[in-house]
């Protein structure tokens, strides 16, 4: 850890990376000398803001100075596609990370789970739709920046050019349908990855949305109920089920994660686990297992 870009300027960094995420997602000002202190010293910006720092007049100005890039990961591709429900290619299968609240884990697991995959020996792939999965694989679509009646359909095209490609397809889910804030970008998700499963993600101990105490979580089940009958809507006519649970237990210590594991377990009747601390091959297990039956 460093106390500034000076120091950090120190360790000869090619790239500074803004990896916050706060709501409403604008640059803090107390940032910005740090910024240009970044691009003077020759290294390229990738920020993952809702503000486009590209379009800041001065940074930009600064980098072209520079010859340096800022790369803005949530900018939008120009394309625009209203969903179609098109079918999967037969054979592939399409999961979709959902949870009961935002930071519950569903782009760690997706991504755990593309790497079990192929370790293997499956073919697998990692959709990202945030900007840290973007910056992880390179790809991908800023969901929670697209216009409202484009995201299904952009969803959908990238999901169906993967599932052309791969039989396994791992979708970074986004917010929660029981979020008051970012319901409607999960709805998206849902509907434009057409999933033929879900693992749900949850943090251990936790009853209410984070920040906003007075919201309230349903029971467990009803949290997978709705996420299951959200896809149901306009698939009644096949199942998609949510075949297991990730649970965030770092705020746990060991033997008491064991024991919530277990215990969820057992209430809910699905195989649950840690990803992070014990694996994901229990969640792929439980995938394997679901697509057999």
């Amino acid at each position: 850890m460093v106390q500034d870009i000076h120091e950090a300027l120190t360790l000869r960094p090619d790239t500074l990376l803004i990896g916050i995420a706060p709501m409403g997602g604008a640059l803090p000002e107390t940032w910005r000398w740090q910024i240009l202190a970044a691009i003077e010293a020759g290294l390229d910006i990738i920020s993952g803001l809702h503000v486009f720092l590209s379009e800041d007049p001065e940074l930009s100005v600064a980098a072209a100075k520079r010859g340096v890039k800022i790369w803005d990961v949530r900018r939008p591709p120009e394309q625009k596609r209203v969903a179609q429900f098109v079918p999967h290619r037969a054979g592939s299968h399409t999961v979709l990370m959902v949870g009961s609240d935002c930071s519950t884990g569903k782009m760690t697991v997706a991504l755990e789970l593309d790497k079990a995959a192929q370790k293997r020996g499956l073919s697998s792939a990692f959709l990202a739709t945030g900007q840290t999965g973007i910056m992880i694989s390179n790809r991908g679509l800023p969901a929670d920046r697209l216009i409202s009646d484009f995201i299904a359909g952009m969803v959908e095209e990238m999901t169906l050019d993967l599932a052309e490609k791969h039989d396994w397809v791992f979708v970074e889910g986004q917010g929660a349908l029981n979020h008051p804030g970012y319901a409607p970008v999960t709805l998206g998700l849902v509907h434009g990855s057409n999933p033929d499963a879900m693992i749900f993600c949850h943090v251990a101990g936790t009853t209410c949305i984070d920040g906003l105490e007075h919201v309230k979580f349903p029971s467990l089940q009803r949290l997978i109920e709705i996420n299951e009958e959200a896809i149901s809507w306009i698939r009644p006519d096949r199942s998609c089920k949510v075949a297991g649970i990730s649970l965030v237990t770092y705020n746990l210590t060991e033997e008491q994660a064991h024991d919530e594991i277990k215990r969820i377990e057992d209430e809910m009747g699905l195989p649950t686990t840690d990803p992070i601390r014990f694996g994901a091959d229990k969640l792929l297990d439980a995938l394997v297992k679901h697509f057999a039956a």
